[in-house]
């Protein structure tokens, strides 16, 4: 006979832990039921939190590496960099930006 003996559901984590398993899990493919019986959340918290993180995608990375300190030398040469971008019109400069966005995006 089987038992009757229900199993307890996981643990409920702690926010702050379960928003990093699921920042986690995203950058891992996770799927959302799978975060949410891990956590311990509701599968409705873990999505929206899971498309949060999708639609920023390196928010994930930053906020676990924030970006070292810049050089003054690498200062110097965005500055330059930002100088001639404000040079150029509009549609140039999106055009910049975009390639720059999508170049980095892929990284």
């Amino acid at each position: 006979m089987p038992s009757t003996t229900a199993v307890p559901p996981p643990a409920k984590m702690s926010e702050h832990d379960a928003t990093q398993a699921v920042r986690a899990g995203v950058a891992a493919g996770t799927p959302v039921r799978q975060l949410a019986q891990t956590t311990g959340w509701s599968v409705g918290w873990v999505s929206e939190l899971a498309k949060e993180f999708r639609q920023t995608p390196g928010a994930a990375a930053e906020e676990q590496h924030p970006p070292a300190q810049r050089s003054g030398d690498e200062l110097e040469a965005l500055q330059g960099c930002v100088e001639t971008l404000s040079g150029l019109d509009a549609p140039g400069r999106r055009r910049i930006l975009r390639y720059l966005g999508d170049l980095f995006d892929g990284s």
